[in-house]
């Protein structure tokens, strides 16, 4: 494919921004690394770069000319579109799948209605399971696996359903000797899609039986939590701030990632989508303070993108004002700063608060 100056500056800003996002659990850095080798040999692939990178101009702070980069983004991403039909109905079937998870991206950062957004995550389910994706692919397919389950897990928390592939059919087998953050991070998605599937599934429990299943998440959290290398543990550094809040630092940005969404189960378990016991609420609050404290840290974007949803419900339930309006004011910083739509949940906790909330 010929290149244009445009093209190339786009190529350049996906490298250096939504492709480290996409790394966030990926040692192998496949989307940095491995795809941009066939983005010059894949008009799909091209259009979908583009498209993604033009969108986060368009969104984030840090360019002028917002309304420009909008429609270049658009352009691009009505080219992807038409050649991923065109794909859908060829014997071809070549990074159809990635391009799948470009496009998803792109409207997951532009904050595309919820329902309209949840249909493609639903043909993007099916295209993981035509393919045979799962925990145990390799290479850009795995990677594309566990992006997949971060949208599906994304979604979840947005609407308060299920996710929609099955936990138990993700082909996981966990070996000792798998001491890698990546993975070990991806361990506990797999324990919160499962969790997710639990507290809003349609199946309906009687309370002894809701609270056992519960309790043995929380037992497979702390196993996890054993098991864990030591940069999944946060080195506290400085004073803790007003609202008692205290930086962390990780030395593994997948290691952040893995020890925030773990804090995150906890609260579900413990107060979703109703609290379980008011006994819980102290628990509560250490779990959420946890979370505070890694989303006041230096925190790495790829993962400030990632957390939104999980920052979400430890600002629904910590206690004290300000203490919330600390932890809005970090979720509307990601809308700021990095495109990434984050004010609708911040509306809704506010209405919460209006409403009477604590």
């Amino acid at each position: 494919m010929s290149l244009t100056p445009e093209g190339a500056f786009l190529f350049h800003t996906y490298l250096r921004t939504v492709a480290i996002w996409m790394d966030l659990m990926d040692h192998e850095n496949t989307y940095q690394t491995h795809i941009p080798r066939y983005i010059l040999t894949s008009p799909l692939l091209f259009h979908s770069v583009c498209a993604f990178a033009a969108r986060y101009l368009s969104l984030c702070n840090s360019q002028q000319l917002h309304s420009t980069w909008e429609s270049v983004a658009s352009s691009h991403y009505g080219e992807a579109l038409q050649l991923m039909i065109r794909a859908l109905n060829s014997p071809s079937h070549d990074h159809i799948v990635t391009a799948t998870i470009l496009l998803s991206s792109y409207e997951i950062v532009s904050g595309i209605a919820s329902e309209r957004h949840r249909k493609h995550l639903l043909g993007q389910t099916m295209l993981i399971k035509y393919h045979k994706l799962s925990a145990r692919s390799t290479g850009e397919d795995r990677a594309n696996f566990w992006i997949h389950v971060r949208h599906e897990i994304g979604a979840a928390l947005a609407t308060e359903r299920p996710v929609m592939l099955d936990p138990m059919e993700w082909g996981l087998t966990w070996h000792a000797e798998e001491l890698r953050e990546d993975v070990q991070g991806n361990h506990v998605l797999w324990i919160l899609a499962r969790v997710l599937n639990l507290i809003y599934g349609e199946e309906k429990q009687d309370e002894a039986s809701n609270w056992e299943k519960r309790e043995g998440f929380l037992q497979e959290l702390e196993d996890w939590r054993k098991a864990q290398l030591h940069t999944f543990i946060g080195i506290p550094y400085g004073e803790e701030d007003d609202d008692g809040f205290r930086k962390v630092f990780f030395t593994v940005t997948a290691a952040a990632a893995g020890t925030f969404w773990y804090h995150v189960t906890h609260i579900l378990l413990y107060a979703e989508p109703t609290l379980q016991n008011e006994a819980f609420v102290p628990f509560i609050q250490d779990q959420a303070k946890c979370i505070g404290d890694i989303a006041v840290s230096e925190f790495p974007d790829e993962l400030r993108v990632f957390a939104s949803h999980g920052l979400y419900y430890a600002a629904k339930h910590i206690e004290g004002l300000g203490r919330k309006a600390r932890l809005w004011g970090i979720m509307n910083m990601v809308e700021e700063q990095l495109g990434y739509s984050t004010r609708p949940m911040v509306r809704r906790l506010q209405a919460g608060v209006e409403a009477g909330g604590k």
